[in-house]
């Protein structure tokens, strides 16, 4: 298979759950699909567009992404990674009067596949790829909710560790050190994520080093230290660490 062509069954292995061997091999046949890189920086999003192909978006599955969302000069961010499904160039003037601007950044390589109308079609004949995809969505809109529950917590240190342990749900890994989260995550970005200005994140980051409950290496990634706060008891890397 040329290296700009991947079946979506092979760039997720989530979407061959619930097939048979035999009809596992048609889906993946049925499910290839062109596969657009990005270098890392700045994405101009709408280029990305092929309306000619009636594009529908795309399946993320190697690399990391922030989308940042300013409004009246406030800005907010969200990362992104293997297993979202994004439509980039689209914002739905209906769904909100709230003019926001929107800006992708490449924060590691990334590849990208494409779901454009052709593929929907081929892949109809297997229903468990479309809840699939449509599960993608409703896993991205709670990770949001989460996000947003936090960010109403008053003190900055306790969002920041919140956040922390909230992105180590989905990319941390446990080591004899702790819990790393190996995402570049610099002050200014966990400001964005918290809703912080970036001299109050400084602070109290600060703050939860000395207190024992993150560390930082040298390559810049963020260790959690301990186990999950008590809210997040619920927490899969908590087992991990018992």
């Amino acid at each position: 298979m040329p290296s700009d062509v991947i079946s979506l069954l092979d760039a997720d292995p989530d979407f061959a759950d619930g097939l048979d061997p035999a009809t596992r091999e048609r889906a993946r046949a049925d499910g290839r699909t062109r596969v657009q890189r990005l270098s890392q920086g700045a994405w101009d999003a709408a280029a990305a567009m092929e309306p000619e192909v009636h594009h529908r978006g795309f399946l993320i599955f190697e690399g990391l992404l922030t989308r940042e969302v300013e409004v009246l000069g406030r800005r907010c961010c969200e990362l992104l990674g293997p297993g979202d499904v994004i439509r980039p160039w689209q914002w739905d003037p209906e769904g909100s009067h709230v003019q926001a601007e929107i800006g992708w950044e490449v924060l590691e390589p990334t590849r990208l596949a494409v779901l454009d109308a052709s593929l929907i079609q081929r892949v109809a004949p297997y229903p468990q790829v479309g809840v699939e995809l449509f599960s993608r969505g409703i896993r991205r809109a709670h990770a949001l909710a989460v996000a947003l529950a936090i960010s109403h917590h008053q003190r900055v240190d306790e969002r920041l560790h919140l956040t922390l342990w909230h992105l180590a749900e989905r990319w941390g890994r446990v080591t004899t050190d702790g819990v790393v989260v190996p995402l570049p995550l610099t002050h200014e970005r966990l400001a964005m994520l918290v809703g912080a200005h970036r001299p109050s994140v400084t602070t109290a980051m600060g703050e939860l080093v000395r207190d024992g409950a993150i560390s930082r290496r040298d390559g810049g990634e963020w260790v959690l230290h301990g186990m999950p706060p008590e809210r997040l008891r619920h927490h899969r890397l908590a087992a991990a660490l018992t």
